[in-house]
């Protein structure tokens, strides 16, 4: 027996989203529950929902950008206690993996693997979390090495943008990349992944920030998140206004958010010379990406134009997260204005409708306490 939760369900790709009883099962050994209080709908869950759990089977269990509250531990769990603050993490270092035994763990192929204790009631069918997490859920069960504690000072329902779009977009800048004070910076997309990864460039100290999307209102969002210069894709050639705006020279780095494989050569053609693109969306399966390679000035061979792919930021949660708290709490990283809407489990699929038609940078799932 398990104790009885609710939470968001997709039964089939491109399934509806049921919300109903589930059974949360014990931890068991290196696992905690995990009492929810807020997370984020993000669009991977949207991904998922549509094109499977990275390998796991349907019924899926929607959710990985929670934060909450430890309430049991199992066996061998010694760095938590019961009443912890956490924010859910599903991109933490599996230790197994070429890339970890080298001592590489930020390049980690996350091959975190098993079936965590969680049943839908009614029928007892397991239940795959959505990337091992499962926060769309009153409760969930989890590796503790995936519950990053947080500070008093954040409160829960900003925290779990942590789990995932801030630290993405951030971790894009900042870790994946590596940019520079000075640099001249475009980001094409600006959902929460690419607006978090503006604010990462512009931590790092970019000098110009470039915010490229086609809905005129996320490009005022982007302004508020320290845009230089806006570009409405919609009305004129983004590789045009982005060489316009650097005197023909292009951008030290150029972010991809969407997961449109276009976008992903627009973001090469931004860049400047030795300059370095960065592709960040999901993108559909299958897919292809065709550049502009040599014979040409605008070739990515003859600029010396590096590609690169960002898994989820490429983060080390338990240092990344506490830092990303730090600079919440000191006025650097603003969680606050990208939650655009709060809402009840029961409203789910209108947060991804919301999310879908651009209306909102970040809707919050917010749990009765």
């Amino acid at each position: 027996m398990g104790r009885e939760a609710r939470g968001a369900i997709v039964d089939v790709a491109g399934g509806g989203i049921t919300v109903e009883p589930i059974l949360v099962g014990p931890p068991g050994p290196g696992e905690v529950l995990v009492r929810l209080v807020a997370s984020g709908v993000c669009h991977s869950d949207e991904w998922a929902r549509h094109n499977g759990n990275w390998g796991l089977p349907f019924p899926l269990l929607l959710g990985h950008e929670g934060a909450g509250v430890v309430e049991e531990m199992g066996e061998g769990v010694e760095d938590l206690s019961p009443g912890d603050r956490v924010v859910i993490a599903w991109a933490v270092p599996c230790g197994g993996c070429r890339a970890c035994r080298r001592g590489a763990p930020r390049k980690c192929a996350h091959q975190i693997s098993g079936q965590r204790p969680l049943r839908r009631a009614r029928d007892g069918a397991q239940l795959s979390g959505v990337l091992q997490c499962g926060t769309l859920a009153t409760h969930t069960v989890v590796l503790a090495s995936q519950a990053i504690a947080m500070p008093d000072e954040i409160p829960l329902e900003r925290a779990c943008q942590l789990g995932c779009g801030v630290s993405t977009g951030v971790g894009a800048a900042l870790q994946t990349a590596k940019v520079w004070p000075g640099a001249r910076v475009a980001v094409i997309g600006l959902g929460g992944v690419g607006l978090s990864t503006l604010q990462g460039a512009r931590i790092a100290g970019a000098e110009q920030l470039i915010a490229v999307d086609v809905v005129p209102a996320k490009l005022e969002w982007a302004k508020r998140m320290g845009a230089t210069d806006t570009v409405d894709a919609s009305a004129s050639d983004p590789v045009d206004c982005v060489l316009r705006l650097t005197s023909g020279d292009g951008v030290d780095f150029a972010f991809e958010a969407t997961g449109n494989p276009n976008c992903v050569r627009q973001a090469v053609e931004m860049a400047g010379f030795a300059g370095t693109a960065v592709a960040i969306g999901v993108p559909p399966v299958p897919s292809e990406v065709t550049l502009p390679w040599a014979g040409r000035d605008g070739g990515a061979y003859s600029r010396k134009v590096s590609l690169l792919v960002t898994d989820g930021g490429d983060p080390i949660p338990s240092e990344d997260f506490p830092e990303l708290a730090r600079r919440y709490r000191d006025g650097e990283l603003d969680l606050d204005g990208m939650v655009t809407r709060e809402l009840a489990l029961e409203d789910v699929e209108d947060a991804f409708r919301a999310m879908l038609a651009g209306e909102v940078i970040r809707s919050v799932v917010r749990f009765d306490s």
